[in-house]
């Protein structure tokens, strides 16, 4: 039977599982009827890059006639980098005349985006938007904060950042602008000054019943003023922070916690959160917690393992430190692990610490653990890895982990797999209900990436190719073994991605340095292919991250937040004019 032919409540639950943008286009080529029911998935989650010459396509989409408008629920925006010339010159051009070539250097256009911005807000409709969300590091204006704030009065999640001007006296005069959000359940701080601070404290004053926040703040990018020196909490002062967020549930011995179900705390000092955090926030409350660089992790953590603090109901666990910690850290953070059950998601990213986490405090979560990321590196920035009695404990005992991400042993591209990586292999291979694998240590190509930007291309090429066919092995003895042993789909194992390298950029050569050829995370997932003989074999198909999401859901440890995005010590590298 044929999709048309379908009853109408049938074919809206068949478009519900087509995710991927560009099938939902051709969904909506297909006739009148088809596009009625496909245009409302297809402008659900609208995701843009702004600020360059790709703005003009958007007059299409932005036509008081386009049907799909009052459908937009999530808009995510990202400025777009665009090259500049910088005026310097090298010999090792790629050009064949011989001349020098022009070095050239990735910008951003944040005036071009707030006109664009400014029309996209222009031209929604109004109350359709859940949430909007902006992504350049660069301020928004307040003037399309403030529409956004008067036209959108269906907002779910709201966040609050960095705006060229302020804010907070625009409100004392139209208070009505943070008014009437009767759905707003998550909201997102990420202050850069004192004004910024005022203005989201009296959100949280309006709507005390959020369900989710995010604290971030981003003093240091503030150009205009400096970081005070009370921004956290001491041991004998409330920080600015603090005392500015809660001023209205003022003093905190006496006010009654907010009932979060996810905490976010990002570049936040806890080094003392008795007489602040802990009584504003009920973490035994809390369904997901993520502590991303913050000082005194180990104080927190060590206050959460106590009996009366600690959450009861924490699904979602994220830790992620890239300081110079005390190894007591990591034992606190074990400690805390050892206190809390039925953790599904767990997400540990290290940087200049001296081992991993004990396997014993992970495989604790045995009977719930679904989501593993592992990730660690010392001072020197040596990668942990695992043993392999440790990873045989943990893939023996944690059978329920549908996605994987850890530190494989150093290997060389090359025709056979290494003794100890195929243990590995194998190891892994008992995590029967296995979706996504990723290997976050890059394998060492045949050849560095060094030459001429040509050069380097050429030999990413041939070092993809190996990826490949590394990747291709890996999903045949999955297939193979699953097939043995009877498991995972029966003719198949259940391994639909498998992906190489950290997310956000990395290092593929080793050398850590800013002049390094460094790339993103590169993943490949199942697909087949059909000889001339019209027989069909399994295929390994490099994709991104973002069509990986589409391809296969369960690959959410690929995604790309900001904290990767923004990493400062991998830098935009100039590179050559082509």
């Amino acid at each position: 039977m044929l999709l048309v032919d379908l009853p109408v409540d049938i074919k809206r639950l068949v478009i519900e599982f087509i995710t991927r943008p560009v099938d939902l286009k051709v969904l909506c080529l297909t006739n009148k009827h088809i596009r009625e029911l496909s245009t409302p998935a297809l402008y659900r989650n609208v995701s843009l890059r702004v600020g360059g010459q790709q703005d003009l396509r958007l007059t299409g989409m932005l036509h008081p006639g386009n049907p799909g408008l009052k459908h937009v629920h999530h808009i995510d925006l990202r400025l777009e980098r665009w090259a500049k010339p910088t005026g310097q010159r090298t010999s090792d051009s790629d050009d064949s005349s011989g001349d020098d070539g022009e070095l050239v250097e990735e910008c951003v256009s944040a005036r071009f985006a707030q006109l664009t911005v400014k029309m996209l807000l222009d031209y929604l409709p109004r109350d359709v938007l859940e949430s909007f969300t902006w992504h350049p590091w660069e301020p928004i204006s307040v003037e399309n904060y403030c529409l956004l704030l008067e036209k959108q009065k269906k907002l779910q999640y709201l966040e609050l950042g960095p705006i060229d001007r302020h804010l907070n006296p625009i409100l004392e005069r139209t208070p009505q602008l943070y008014e009437g959000f009767t759905d707003l359940k998550q909201l997102d701080f990420y202050p850069d000054s004192v004004d910024r601070l005022k203005a989201a404290q009296k959100l949280l004053k309006t709507y005390p019943k959020i369900t989710s926040l995010s604290v971030m703040p981003v003093f240091e990018y503030n150009r205009k003023e400096s970081t005070p020196d009370d921004l956290f909490d001491s041991s004998t002062r409330v920080g600015l922070i603090s005392r500015t967020l809660f001023s209205h549930v003022a003093p905190f011995e006496q006010c009654e916690p907010h009932l979060l179900k996810t905490l976010v705390m990002n570049d936040v000092n806890v080094r003392y959160p008795s007489d602040t955090w802990l009584k504003l926030v009920k973490f035994s409350n809390l369904e997901k917690l993520e502590i991303r660089e913050c000082v005194g992790a180990d104080v927190l953590f060590s206050k959460l393992s106590k009996p009366h603090l600690r959450p009861t109901r924490l699904k979602t666990l994220r830790w992620m430190d890239d300081r110079w910690s005390e190894p007591h850290t990591l034992e606190a953070f074990e400690g805390f692990l050892d206190g809390v059950t039925g953790i599904e998601n767990l997400n540990i990213w290290l940087s200049r610490m001296e081992s991993l986490p004990k396997v014993e405090a992970i495989t604790r979560h045995r009977a719930t653990l679904k989501t593993l990321v592992v990730y660690s590196r010392n001072h020197g920035y040596d990668v942990h890895t695992y043993s392999e009695e440790s990873l045989n404990r943990l893939c023996s005992e944690c059978q329920n982990i549908r996605q994987l991400s850890i530190t494989f042993p150093e290997m060389y591209v090359s025709e056979v797999f290494p003794a100890e990586f195929q243990i590995y292999l194998d190891i892994v291979g008992k995590l029967h209900n296995l979706i996504t694998l990723n290997i976050r240590r890059w394998p060492t190509p045949r050849e560095s990436f060094s030459g001429t930007f040509k050069d380097a291309e050429k030999q990413l090429r041939f070092y993809e190719y190996d990826l490949q066919r590394l990747s291709q092995f890996i999903f045949e003895s999955s297939d193979t073994d699953a097939a043995d042993h009877g498991y995972g789909l029966g003719h198949r194992s259940k391994l639909a991605v498998i992906a190489w390298g950290p997310p956000g950029p990395s290092l593929r050569d080793g050398h850590d340095t800013r002049d390094s050829y460094s790339v993103t995370q590169i993943p490949f997932v199942r697909g087949t292919i059909t000889d001339p003989f019209g027989k069909t074999s399994l295929h390994a198909v490099k994709t991104t991250w973002r069509l990986a999401e589409y391809l296969e859901p369960e690959s959410t440890i690929l995604s790309h937040s900001l904290y990767d995005l923004h990493d400062p010590e991998y830098g935009i590298v100039p590179r050559k004019r082509r």
